[in-house]
């Protein structure tokens, strides 16, 4: 009697959480569907805004647990405060976001995307010698930054040393200019309300390694005291000497975006611009000395274009994929794929015009990252950059991380105390 009271108290039992979990995803779904509705409709009315694909709930398979950084945790409702809930996917999405050129285009890519985006680095600063950063054209927009907040998307602004390349290291050479650059950027996330900053300080030389490896410490251990994030782009390699040690950075930062693009660049010969086994093994490296967790891979929006004279010194331009449309549709090409070289894939597209090579990546080869960056369980992408980009590289993205086990651990944590 006592057993058949049991058999039929656990029947009961699962019966009603089966139906619980379906209500519970049944609700979630037609929340989901209406939100995606009311987004479709916005989009539909703005100006140049690329289509995309709404996003499902996917079907349930068991999900891969990653811990979410402690810096990440709920916060206030006030505006300048951290999103809390993160990623909104399995995978953290980040991009890069020009103010100072083609900027009308980006923020159209960033508004039209926004659901999708975790993370957004406005690029709106310089290093100078001395110390000090200089807000590029269009920095320190707190409109921007309250959108982003409504959308729970971090603003992790960058800091680079483009305009002038050997300030980075002239600041992180002694230890007083280092702290002094330091104060200088805690003012400025205090004072705009960041989520933290974003350090792109390239092309310095080898010998500068513990100096760079010091300053983000310094860094990273001011930021975090705030609840702060410090996120760093590196270039990419597989263990070649370099001023950036993954390993170390990877103890500080917390996320580690390697820049998995210009495998073929302005000054090189016309090739592929990230071939898919190339990132593939950068990110095997970065993943032997760096927790997958804090690892973004980088993927690139853009095309070169080649002149005839490359091999005379003659750079190659960066072109956006609406400039590439147009080129297109003006000369009419053929487009060659090449999928795979000497049996490794590369999945990226060139085309001849005018004497002129032009290599682009696309759909297939973003989709192939995707894979690949939830089969090593990496953090998720870091894209450089929003504006004029192919539109189906976020119906691309949208329809891979519907796939992604993650998205459902996401959705049943918002019940779960404490998520």
């Amino acid at each position: 009697m006592v057993h058949r009271f049991l058999f039929r108290f656990s029947v009961s039992l699962a019966l009603i959480v089966w139906l619980g979990l379906v209500g519970l995803f049944g609700w979630r779904y037609w929340q989901r569907s209406s939100y995606q509705r009311q987004l479709a409709a916005e989009q539909t009315a703005a100006a140049q805004v690329p289509t995309t694909t709404p996003l499902a709930l996917p079907t349930l398979v068991p999900p891969t647990l990653v811990p979410l950084p402690d810096t990440v945790a709920a916060s206030s409702t006030d505006s300048n405060s951290p999103p809390s809930v993160h990623p909104k996917t399995g995978r953290y999405i980040a991009a890069w976001l020009p103010t100072s050129f083609d900027a009308e285009a980006a923020r159209a890519t960033f508004e039209a995307n926004k659901d999708l985006l975790d993370e957004v680095s406005p690029f709106w600063y310089g290093v100078v010698s001395d110390g000090r950063i200089i807000p590029d054209v269009g920095a320190r927009d707190q409109e921007l930054v309250r959108v982003a907040h409504e959308n729970n998307v971090l603003v992790i602004p960058t800091i680079h040393n483009i305009a002038n390349p050997d300030a980075a290291s002239d600041v992180i050479s002694t230890p007083d200019r280092r702290t002094q650059h330091i104060n200088i950027i805690m003012d400025e996330v205090r004072t705009y309300g960041y989520d933290g900053i974003d350090i792109d300080y390239e092309s310095l030389t080898r010998d500068m390694e513990d100096e760079f490896t010091a300053f983000m410490q310094e860094l990273a251990t001011a930021l975090h005291a705030e609840g702060k994030l410090l996120t760093v782009a590196v270039h990419a390699h597989t263990g070649r000497p370099d001023y950036q040690n993954y390993a170390d950075l990877g103890k500080v930062v917390d996320r580690l975006r390697i820049m998995t693009y210009d495998y073929s660049w302005s000054g090189s010969a016309p090739g592929p611009i990230a071939p898919v086994y190339w990132v593939q093994e950068v990110a095997e490296y970065a993943a032997s000395v760096v927790d997958p967790a804090k690892i973004q891979i980088g993927v690139s929006f853009y095309a070169y274009d080649w002149p005839a004279n490359w091999s005379d010194g003659a750079r190659a331009e960066a072109r956006t994929y609406t400039e590439i449309e147009q080129i297109k549709a003006s000369y009419q090409p053929r487009i060659n794929l090449v999928e795979e070289d000497a049996g490794r894939p590369v999945q990226e597209s060139s085309f001849t015009y005018a004497g002129r090579t032009v290599w682009f990546s696309n759909y297939r080869s973003l989709s192939a990252k995707l894979d690949m960056v939830r089969s090593m369980n990496l953090a998720g992408i870091a894209i450089w950059r929003l504006g004029n980009e192919d539109p189906y590289n976020w119906t691309t993205i949208r329809e891979s991380l519907q796939r992604d086990p993650l998205i459902i651990q996401r959705t049943i944590n918002e019940y779960i105390p404490e998520h």
